[in-house]
């Protein structure tokens, strides 16, 4: 019989063998021997190993290998170092000398040493720093100017005060659609040199606290207002009918423009309110009386009484006057005196009244508005007088 095969391991039998040997390249010169490596003197030593001299120093020294400075001083000694050089090797230190070795102090130099907290050193005149005189500032002048301007608005209102007094005039503001039409004006400001914008419709009712600005608005100067005795100085000699409209207690700047435009039209000489009113001529006085604002002049007067002079007759208007207007004739030369709407005029002024007129209506209503009654009386007495 033969026999089987012998049975294989997995593994191959372990081989026992000497050192295996390196099958790497070794080149000749590779053994030959390297000299030891000098020491460099650039060559940083390890920490602690300061190079230094040899001598060894005695536990009196400062404990630094390499130290040339010499033992410390023990506690309690001079330095022998500090007699006769100063800390930096310049030269002996003496009394009276700088450490620095900037020569000896003087008194001055001890003049200018610190002073103690509390006191301030003396210092020399300086021209530069001398206060001059104290100049005033001067005094904020936007109130006075104010004062002396006003902000009119209205197509009417800037286009008369152009035409009778355009030397006034400060600045103008105008929409797009009204300079088209103010094209003539805005030449001349031009050649004048006087400013002009043109702004939206916002900004400009905006400028002018109001929605009628009806797209144009003017920074004008004030004008000057005659007194009460100037006015009824220079009427004194003059001959012939004269009309003044004086208003006691009203307060309206609508109803006021409308009077001043109902005056001027009627040629009235002069408009006049108490001396204490808050009536002026204001933006929207100029609007309403469509360029009349200025055509006739403005006088406050202090009391009633001052009124009865110059020959003219006080003449009241009311409700219940014991004339009527249209029976008899107004006096020539007369002031018209109107109060306020509803409370009208005073028991006072109504005595002191030369004489008073009632407007005869249907009596459906109990009176007019202020100015609805000034623009009659005026038509009457213009009618009566015929001045013209």
């Amino acid at each position: 019989m033969t026999k089987p095969p012998p049975k294989r391991s997995g593994k191959p039998p372990r081989r026992e063998s000497g050192p295996r040997e390196q099958s790497v390249y070794r080149h000749p010169d590779a053994q030959a021997q390297v000299p030891p490596e000098k020491p460099s003197p650039w060559k940083r030593e390890e920490r602690g190993a300061r190079p230094g001299p040899t001598t060894s120093r005695s536990d009196s020294t400062r404990g630094k290998p390499g130290d040339s400075r010499g033992p410390r001083p023990a506690p309690g000694s001079r330095d022998s170092r500090a007699e006769g050089s100063g800390p930096y090797g310049r030269g002996p230190r003496s009394e009276g000398h700088s450490p620095y070795g900037r020569g000896p102090r003087s008194e001055s130099d001890t003049a200018r040493a610190r002073p103690e907290r509390g006191e301030r050193p003396a210092t020399a005149a300086r021209p530069w720093a001398n206060p001059g005189p104290e100049v005033v500032a001067p005094v904020d002048d936007r109130d006075a100017q104010r004062k002396r301007e006003v902000r009119i608005y209205g197509r009417a209102a800037c286009l008369a005060l152009a035409e009778d007094r355009f030397e006034g005039i400060r600045k103008l503001y105008c929409t797009r659609q009204r300079g088209r039409e103010l094209a003539p004006l805005l030449a001349r400001l031009a050649a004048a040199r006087i400013g002009f914008n043109e702004v939206e419709e916002a900004d400009l009712e905006r400028l002018t606290a109001s929605q009628h600005h009806e797209g144009v608005a003017m920074d004008v100067l004030r004008l000057e207002q005659p007194s009460l005795s100037e006015l009824l100085d220079a009427l004194g000699r003059q001959s012939g009918p004269a009309c003044l409209v004086a208003l006691a207690g009203v307060g309206n700047p609508h109803n006021f423009g409308a009077i001043l435009r109902s005056a001027v039209h009627f040629g009235a000489r002069a408009v006049l309110i108490p001396a204490d009113s808050a009536l002026t001529l204001a933006g929207a006085v100029y609007r309403v009386a469509e360029g009349a604002a200025e055509r006739v002049p403005v006088v406050r007067f202090p009391e009633l009484g001052a009124l009865r002079a110059a020959g003219f007759e006080l003449v009241a208007t009311a409700s219940q006057g014991e004339r009527s207007l249209y029976r008899e004739a107004l006096p020539a030369r007369s002031i018209l005196l109107f109060g306020a709407e509803g409370a009208g005029l005073s028991p006072h002024a109504l005595e002191l009244a030369d004489a008073r007129y009632a407007i005869p209506g249907s009596g459906r209503v109990d009176s007019l508005n202020v100015a609805q009654a000034v623009a009659v009386v005026l038509g009457e007495w213009w009618r009566g007088a015929r001045v013209g």
